[in-house]
């Protein structure tokens, strides 16, 4: 009994820590962030701005590395992305470009 809920316990740990749940703009589809950028309200654009900045911040951080490119240039590179992809999530969009700036 001891090492099926032993079992069980690990599980549970295992399971919770591959889980990755993606909250607010990075989970909408692509085809929201072309919207917002070329045409939504002033809320809707920085919605999705201060998402992608914050999640580049938090990565170069975590990667100790800095992307070779400013906001505009990656905000650029998404736009492609998400118009070529407008399926996709936001969060698939950042990180082939995050990974194409490293």
């Amino acid at each position: 009994m001891r090492i099926l809920i032993f079992g069980l316990i690990l599980s549970l740990n295992l399971s919770q820590a591959e889980a990755q749940v993606i909250y607010g703009p990075g989970n909408k589809p692509c085809s929201a962030l072309v919207k917002a950028w070329e045409g939504g309200s002033f809320f809707d654009k920085n919605f999705f701005d201060a998402w992608v900045t914050g999640f580049v911040g938090g990565a170069n951080w975590i990667s100790k590395k800095s992307i070779h490119a400013d906001e505009t240039v990656f905000g650029m590179a998404l736009l492609k992305f998400c118009k070529s992809n407008p399926s996709e999530n936001v969060f698939t969009g950042v990180m082939a470009v995050y990974k194409d700036f490293n």
